[in-house]
């Protein structure tokens, strides 16, 4: 759909057909399932980071050589997101979502079976296009089959997998390749696979959009912006470098390409109208800089507590702890706060506390009380959580069932480019931090890390402008009790 036709995804947003009819305990065992899928998605993508020197003891490399495999997946992951919408609209929800965990469940059963660098990258990749399909999808259809005045519960229960599971993964990671052997990170996968398998075959209705020809042209410039953007931003957080600023400058100007494209054609891969809607645009435009912003807390804060002041995993993950309890908590109060006060009033008030909160983390020391320490990362867990599901709610509040698969796709490929751009952010502030106290002749313990937190918390105040512009009824069509 091309951006210039606004008023045809507003006609869609308000005469939209109500979702099929599903009943209550099928659709919580439906959201279930894609959660959990949602979770070993992203769980997969972070997993492997403790287990790669005993992966190299196995291949006979170096962890920095086997370090391609958590890649190869990403980039899989984002290259082919853009076209989960399409293929469940032409082949049905159900098959494609059956088909992705067939192939994610089997990728892992040889990724456990790899004997060389090369088997292992080419099965991760395969794994990636699994993984590609079967969030994405199972997002939409849970989507479309959820009541709008449901949609807030939904969404929020949709996020904590992406809260969780990056910080999971590593010590889940470590403790398997100890405790069992690397390969079995990968053989877990396979029980839980199948499970999920039969379960999607009874409980996936088979739905299917309009049939549309497939954008050849926007797919290409697509994935080849996506992979150069994201290869670029991942190898930049390690080293700057020639090589990843000119992927990153190539991959933002192929993107450019592709949006060109993406708005003339009359069939696209991915529509972009969404974009004209001032609720989705906020979301995933000024938004994205807040999701980068408090997204970076579980990738610097472990490092911060080990790297920095010299804790044990353990010692650092119970503080982590205190963080996820934070997030966990506030997803019972997401619904009546959204409410009771509005999407625009609460990423503004709320966003501004993330903010702060992020600030306060700039002054954690190893002297400061363990209590302290604990109590300030439940704030900001309970902020961070807050922020997002407001977030991600309201990029939906007012797309219409037609135009829902063309919003999902595009949602998800911005999701996983900012992830890549907020890792970066978060490590680069590292290296400027480091910098920067040497030049002032600055010390302490983690003081690189201090400067980082200072310059997300400012990244997150960036994120606040587009909540300003925000009409006062923004997301309205969501929060309204049904007459």
């Amino acid at each position: 759909m091309p951006a210039s036709a606004p008023a045809d995804l507003a006609d869609h947003a308000s005469t939209a057909s109500s979702p099929a009819t599903l009943s209550p305990l099928r659709r919580r065992l439906m959201m279930a399932l894609v959660t959990g899928a949602l979770f070993m998605e992203i769980l997969d993508g972070t997993i492997l980071t403790t287990a790669l020197p005993a992966m190299a003891q196995t291949f006979r490399t170096t962890a920095v050589a086997l370090d391609i495999g958590i890649s190869a997946y990403l980039l899989a992951l984002g290259v082919l997101i853009p076209a989960s919408g399409w293929l469940a609209d032409r082949f049905g929800a159900r098959r494609v979502f059956v088909a992705a965990i067939a192939i994610f469940t089997i990728a892992s059963a040889l990724c456990g079976q790899a004997q060389s660098v090369p088997e292992f990258v080419a099965l991760r990749v395969l794994q990636g296009i699994g993984g590609a399909m079967m969030t994405p999808v199972g997002r939409l259809v849970v989507m479309r089959h959820t009541p709008r005045e449901q949609l807030i519960a939904t969404l929020s229960a949709l996020i904590w997998p992406a809260l969780f599971a990056p910080v999971v993964g590593p010590p889940i990671g470590g403790l398997i390749t100890e405790h069992l052997g690397w390969r079995w990170i990968f053989w877990f996968n396979v029980p839980i696979g199948t499970v999920a398998l039969v379960a999607a075959l009874w409980l996936i209705p088979d739905v299917r959009g309009a049939a549309r020809r497939f954008d050849w042209a926007g797919f290409a410039l697509t994935a080849a912006g996506v992979f150069a953007l994201q290869f670029g931003l991942e190898r930049i957080a390690r080293h700057v470098e020639v090589l990843p600023l000119a992927l990153i400058a190539a991959g933002l100007a192929v993107l450019a390409l592709a949006y060109a494209h993406l708005r003339r054609s009359p069939h696209p891969l991915l529509g972009l109208g969404a974009l004209a809607i001032p609720t989705f645009r906020t979301s995933v435009g000024a938004g994205s800089l807040t999701r980068m912003a408090v997204g970076a807390v579980p990738f610097l804060l472990p490092l911060m507590m080990q790297a920095g002041f010299g804790y044990s995993p353990l010692h650092a993950g119970l503080f982590v702890v205190a963080l996820f309890s934070g997030d966990i908590t506030m997803k019972a109060m997401v619904e009546r706060i959204l409410r009771r006060f509005g999407h625009r009033r609460v990423l503004i008030v709320n966003g501004g506390v993330a903010a702060l909160s992020l600030l306060s983390l700039a002054t954690i020391t190893p002297a400061m009380p363990a209590a302290l320490v604990a109590g300030l990362l439940v704030i900001n867990g309970l902020t961070r959580s807050l922020q997002f599901s407001t977030l991600s709610t309201l990029a939906f509040a007012d797309i219409g069932q037609d135009a829902m698969s063309d919003a999902n796709g595009l949602f998800n490929t911005i999701l996983q480019l900012g992830a890549a751009a907020g890792v970066t952010a978060a490590a680069m502030s590292v290296h400027a931090g480091a910098d920067l106290a040497g030049a002032l002749g600055l010390s302490g313990a983690g003081a690189d890390y201090r400067f980082a937190f200072v310059a997300m918390a400012a990244l997150a105040l960036a994120g606040l402008s587009g909540a300003r512009k925000l009409p006062r009824d923004a997301g309205r069509t969501l929060t309204a009790r049904p007459a």
